[in-house]
């Protein structure tokens, strides 16, 4: 089947397994067998970097390709139909940078995207706490004005790359002040520290952190746009994440796909190959149809980024669905694999299976995206 609407995602795929057949498969188990504590792999993010794929959709002004969101989730989609944990690495270099293209002063711009997108220094996405998920609003982080500077305290877990970014935008609460906002933090501030969480079940490469906030004292020209304004920064961010998530899925369901189409056609039994056997038919229509689903949803909900059209629901549609369809798909094939999908020395269903389950959680649980749905299409 055809995976393009439009000829540029061809050049993408074409570069993406270029860059995966040099760069990816000789470390992929490598990454995600490596003993604990696992260590960051800036090496490979720097390669990642230098490819273009961490700035892909920056602004070229800022040192990115300046590429449209169509190309952007077709570069997610290829790398995580290779390895999902290294798709995940370039993911979350945009998504952490992108409220500092979209909300920063010239200035903030200047200083940290063009590094960002080079990949020579790591940006974190830094929101949820333990009791501030997807109440994203609950947030206990307080910064408190002294001065001309903020001193902030708190904690955070369950951050993308928090155990080793140079940079983050941080949201919380400023003392007096109802509503979140965002400050740029550099992490070699004295106060802040950052430890890596371990025996994570997957995606593995892409290190998950927690975060100690003690006293960390940044000047007030760190603050990201507007006092107050953070929740709806963020808000605006996860959109376009969601749409990234969408694409990482649907490239694990599409390699789980063609994974059990191939294996179908060599396993032998019962004198025949098992793609011959109805029920291994019926698996493998039921993945294929998914599949083609999540494309249409993901790349809508791009090309409306695109035209500048609104897409929250759209952006939740396509999260919803590709996580869920990624999780079917690794279930079928691991059911048309059996054994030889259960232990990983043989194929790559069992790291894919427990890649996938984190599709359904971060940037928004499947439950937050139903509410989100459901508010648009129902009416508040």
């Amino acid at each position: 089947m055809n995976k393009n609407v439009d000829p540029k995602q061809q050049e993408v795929r074409d570069l993406v397994k270029e860059f995966a057949d040099k760069e990816i498969y000789p470390i992929t188990r490598e990454l995600d067998q490596m003993p604990e504590p696992r260590k960051f792999p800036r090496e490979l993010y720097g390669k990642l970097g230098s490819a273009g794929f961490i700035g892909f959709g920056m602004p070229k002004e800022l040192g990115g390709s300046g590429k449209s969101h169509l190309e952007y989730i077709t570069l997610l989609e290829e790398l995580c139909y290779h390895d999902p944990a290294v798709g995940l690495l370039t993911a979350v270099g945009e998504l952490a940078t992108y409220p500092i293209i979209n909300f920063a002063n010239d200035e903030q711009k200047k200083k940290y995207v063009p590094d960002c997108a080079a990949g020579k220094i790591v940006p974190a996405f830094v929101l949820t706490e333990r009791n501030a998920g997807s109440d994203a609003a609950n947030l206990g982080t307080v910064a408190v004005e002294d001065g001309d500077d903020y001193v902030i305290n708190g904690e955070k877990i369950f951050i993308m790359h928090g155990d080793t970014a140079d940079v983050a935008v941080l949201f919380c609460k400023i003392e007096g002040k109802a509503k979140l906002s965002a400050i740029l933090v550099d992490t070699d501030d004295p106060g802040w520290q950052g430890r890596t969480l371990v025996n994570k079940m997957g995606m593995r490469a892409a290190t998950t952190g927690e975060i100690i906030i003690k006293d960390v004292r940044v000047p007030k020209t760190n603050l990201l746009g507007d006092v107050g304004r953070g929740f709806r920064y963020a808000m605006i961010t996860l959109d376009s994440a969601r749409v990234g998530v969408a694409a990482q899925g649907l490239g694990l369901a599409q390699r789980m796909l063609d994974e059990s189409i191939a294996y179908a056609k060599k396993r032998i039994a019962f004198g025949a190959p098992i793609a011959k056997l109805q029920a291994i038919q019926w698996m493998i229509a039921d993945m294929a149809t998914r599949v083609e689903a999540t494309r249409a949803l993901t790349y809508k909900a791009a090309q409306m980024q695109d035209r500048e059209e609104k897409y929250s629901t759209e952006a939740a549609m396509a999260k919803l669905y590709s996580s869920e369809t990624a999780n079917f798909c690794c279930q079928k094939a691991m059911q048309i694999h059996a054994g030889y999908g259960y232990i990983g020395e043989f194929s790559t269903i069992e790291k894919f299976y427990r890649d996938q389950r984190v599709l359904e959680i971060y940037e928004g649980t499947s439950e937050v995206q139903r509410l989100v749905i459901a508010g648009s299409v129902i009416g508040r």
